[in-house]
């Protein structure tokens, strides 16, 4: 197998973990836990994993040339997973997963934003298809649907940590990346954690673990696959976390998605699509 096609296959794996994360991390806010709980409570077990790596690679294995980078890679992935967290309690799962999928329509702006590219009109149009794919699946009235703006907010922040992690993949390896998001998260949420704390159930406590695994995995994944693939080829693989939503939705929260979905979905994966095709050329 080729590096390009690991890496597609690594984005689809790591998009497959993400799911099951945020299933393992609603039904534990479901059961009582604090939203602020659970990014604090994902950095601590994050630490405790990669403990063994910690202390085979040491002082060593952290030191970057590049903090400020990596500082902001941390401050905006703190913002997309608490706004994703609130996006998983307020949508149906399935309505939920399929707005911050729409990571790649936002990657244009950004891109031109601070990576000063050229935005061509094709883009521009694929992207207006692509939002236009997001409203039919949000299906606003005209009122303000605070999970609906949440999930636009995460899928914002997934496009730039993406532009992030591609900036970082040629110097950080993926576990250095990984210790400072988890270090920051603590530090962090810690205090905020205390003001709230509510003493998690051994059920609480083995659904914060699994959904800290499956996170784990998903950023390595991530990460190695931005160092083999071309960003444009990585994010249509992540649509594969919709249908994974959809049925986890349905087995697990009893969910029927609407029949907007699918149409929302189908704009979204063909100008998704369109924008990988017109990098390739």
């Amino acid at each position: 197998m080729t590096p390009r096609l690991t890496g597609m296959a690594m984005m689809v794996g790591a998009s497959l973990c993400f799911s099951g994360m945020g299933v393992s991390y609603r039904v534990a806010m479901e059961e009582g836990l604090p939203t602020a709980f659970v990014p604090f409570a994902r950095g601590v077990f994050t630490l405790l994993l990669l403990l063994p790596w910690l202390l085979r690679h040491g002082v060593s294995g952290v030191v970057t040339r590049k903090p400020r980078l990596l500082l902001a890679r941390c401050a905006v992935g703190l913002f997309t997973f608490q706004t994703l967290m609130w996006a998983l309690l307020l949508l149906p799962l399935a309505d939920a997963v399929a707005i911050t999928q729409s990571r790649p329509l936002w990657a244009i702006p950004l891109a031109a934003l601070f990576l000063s590219e050229r935005v061509r009109r094709d883009r521009v149009l694929a992207a207006l298809v692509g939002f236009a794919g997001v409203m039919v699946i949000a299906q606003p009235t005209g009122d303000l649907n605070w999970g609906i703006l949440m999930a636009l907010l995460a899928a914002i922040g997934g496009a730039t940590v993406l532009i992030l992690l591609k900036a970082l993949s040629g110097s950080e390896p993926p576990m250095r990346i990984i210790i400072w998001y988890a270090v920051v998260s603590v530090l962090f949420w810690g205090p905020i954690s205390a003001l709230v704390w509510i003493t998690p159930s051994w059920w609480q406590l083995g659904l914060l673990l699994l959904g800290s695994g499956l996170a784990v995995a998903g950023d390595w994944l991530v990460s190695n696959a931005a160092r083999r693939t071309e960003a444009s080829l990585l994010s249509p693989m992540e649509y594969v976390q919709i249908p994974a939503g959809a049925f986890l939705g349905f087995v697990i929260f009893a969910e029927h998605p609407h029949w907007g979905l699918p149409l929302g979905v189908a704009l979204m994966l063909a100008a998704t699509v369109y924008l990988a095709r017109s990098a390739g050329r």
